[in-house]
């Protein structure tokens, strides 16, 4: 399988920053210091899909990149950032898709100064989902048409094979996360949820995957290990773990299905899908009777939690959730009179109180979406930042594509200092749509 470099990159220290006039009528996305303002011309790919040898993927055919934005230095990988499509029956997939994209272009080389590694932007199809692939081509995914890696059917455990398929937020087919380790033309692949949103670059831990010697060394100090664990000499993933949705007191946490980051390995994909296979889950315990309990236990997020601190014990390695995939989540649960820490430690990290600066990604979760303008997430001062960001850059995005949306500030009043004019009241119905034919 080829690969086509989209060329662009992602580092560790650069940040995507606001820069909102007083009145709120102008803003600039700040990557690595320099503001974005005019539509850049390198690094893109010019394309149309084409479909691939094997029938299962369509591609872009891309023209050559140019890289004089690095004085023709090549980036030191190209990275996969990988999200699957179930059904067509979520609202907004466009402009999901479209905002993660461009934010992860900002984040990467050469559009972020302060990256090394590009980017190419992937998409696993369910054939119950090829109605509504078609933004998906336009913004130069990779589309890769998957049918879901198991058969029910063959499930040897009686309780996961009658249940899997009707639980969690897609049944069986969020089994198509599990492709990520099938992708092997990539060093590295990161899958999102389509409501997730880049605000830094990945380096240091692509670094960390990669690298050698002092090089590695270096990146893993900068590591936001979750409760200062030992970082494995190879390290096969990167997760968060979704504490909120686990009891209190639980051991083994789920691990938070909207992002992941790992190494390629058909090994691995085969140990999950025989894993499945045998079925082995316990009701209300999950897998082995250990790795479940919580929403998702049956498909990826109890999956994994079982493949990598069961199966595969140090060998991945757990962020501080603040910092990657945050989601703005509270770490205390009460219990009687007293409130308790809800991974089981005696002091706590609060995500709420992080500072913006330090996020390097967000997931669109408790915060709500930003395509249903949620009016709540105006008294919560992280939520409001991070819906901020997401209009701020997709109105970079349009503003490149010569779409010069900065008119609705003048004529729509609905704090058009989150919105950015893409709001004229609260909810979905108020929501203006990215076009698909302005991609």
């Amino acid at each position: 399988m080829g690969t086509v470099n989209d060329v662009s990159s992602s580092s560790s220290s650069s940040s995507i920053g606001l820069d909102v006039d007083d009145g709120a009528k102008n803003a600039s996305v700040l990557v690595g210091g320099d503001k974005i303002k005019a539509k850049v011309k390198n690094g893109d790919v010019n394309s149309s899909p084409v479909i691939d040898e094997d029938k299962n993927k369509i591609k872009p055919q891309a023209t050559p990149v140019s890289n004089e934005d690095k004085n023709n230095i090549l980036p030191k990988a190209t990275i996969a950032y990988a999200v699957s499509l179930t059904s067509c029956s979520a609202n907004f997939i466009t402009d999901g898709a479209a905002v993660l994209k461009h934010s992860i272009r900002l984040s990467s080389y050469p559009h972020s100064k302060k990256s090394s590694y590009g980017y190419k932007m992937v998409v696993f199809v369910h054939p119950d989902a090829l109605s509504c692939i078609e933004p998906f081509k336009k913004l130069d995914y990779e589309i890769h048409i998957k049918e879901t890696p198991i058969e029910v059917s063959k499930i040897r455990g009686q309780f996961l094979r009658e249940h899997v398929y009707k639980t969690g937020c897609c049944g069986e087919k969020e089994f198509l996360k599990l492709y990520s380790w099938t992708l092997v033309d990539f060093p590295i692949v990161v899958h999102l949820d389509l409501d997730s949103l880049i605000l830094q670059p990945f380096d240091d831990l692509y670094d960390s995957m990669l690298l050698d010697g002092d090089a590695k060394a270096l990146s893993e100090r900068k590591l936001p290990v979750m409760h200062d664990k030992p970082v494995p000499d190879k390290i096969e993933a990167f997760f968060t773990r979704d504490y909120n949705m686990a009891n209190l007191g639980k051991e083994y946490v789920n691990v938070q299905g909207g992002f992941l980051v790992v190494r390629p390995n058909l090994q691995y994909f085969e140990e999950f899908k025989e894993a499945i296979y045998e079925g082995d889950f316990v009701p209300s315990a999950g897998w082995k009777g250990k790795y479940g309990g919580y929403f998702g236990g049956q498909q990826i997020q109890g999956l994994c939690a079982y493949f990598f601190d069961g199966l595969h014990p140090r060998t991945a390695v757990e962020l501080n959730r603040c910092i990657y995939n945050q989601m703005n989540d509270k770490p205390k649960k009460g219990k009687g009179n007293k409130e308790f820490c809800l991974d089981n430690k005696e002091t706590c990290e609060d995500c709420r109180e992080t500072d913006i600066s330090e996020v390097k990604s967000v997931h669109f979760t408790l915060c709500q979406k930003p395509w249903i303008c949620p009016l709540y997430i105006l008294g919560q001062t992280l939520c409001k930042e991070f819906h901020t960001k997401w209009f701020l850059i997709r109105e970079d995005m349009e503003n490149q594509l010569g779409n010069k949306r900065n008119k609705n500030l003048n004529t729509v009043d609905f704090h058009n200092d989150v919105f950015r004019g893409y709001c004229k009241g609260s909810g979905g119905r108020n929501y203006e749509a990215i076009d698909i034919n302005s991609l």
